[in-house]
């Protein structure tokens, strides 16, 4: 049922003395504020920018930052910081970036992602 629909049956039942005025106006705003809850989705993440960022950056995890998948590009940050000395966790954190460019299509609100 549309939004404005059931502000006209609130409006009728209000009329009709079957809700009081204060519980029509919390209803009201109730049903605004879900309207704009579906209003002021988020424009959607660039999947052009998310592969450059995983293959120039994306030791670093800062693809994931970019999606919002943040434990994720903490956790590749962490690991190749802590253990960058080392040429066998870089590979892993490679393979894993590869992995991420293939597979991953929406970002961390599972809205997918745009291209150009």
């Amino acid at each position: 049922m549309s939004r404005l629909v059931e502000l006209e049956k609130l409006a009728e039942l209000k009329k009709k003395k079957i809700l009081s005025q204060e519980e029509f106006e919390q209803q009201k705003k109730a049903l605004l504020a879900e309207n704009l809850r579906e209003v002021e989705k988020p424009a959607a993440k660039s999947r052009l920018a998310y592969l450059l960022l995983a293959w120039f950056l994306g030791v670093l995890g800062i693809h994931n930052f970019y999606i919002g998948r943040n434990g994720v590009g903490l956790a590749q940050l962490l690991i190749t910081l802590l253990t960058g000395i080392f040429i066998l966790p870089l590979i892993v954190v490679g393979i894993w970036v590869l992995i991420e460019m293939v597979t991953i299509t929406r970002d961390a609100s599972g809205q997918p992602m745009s291209w150009p």
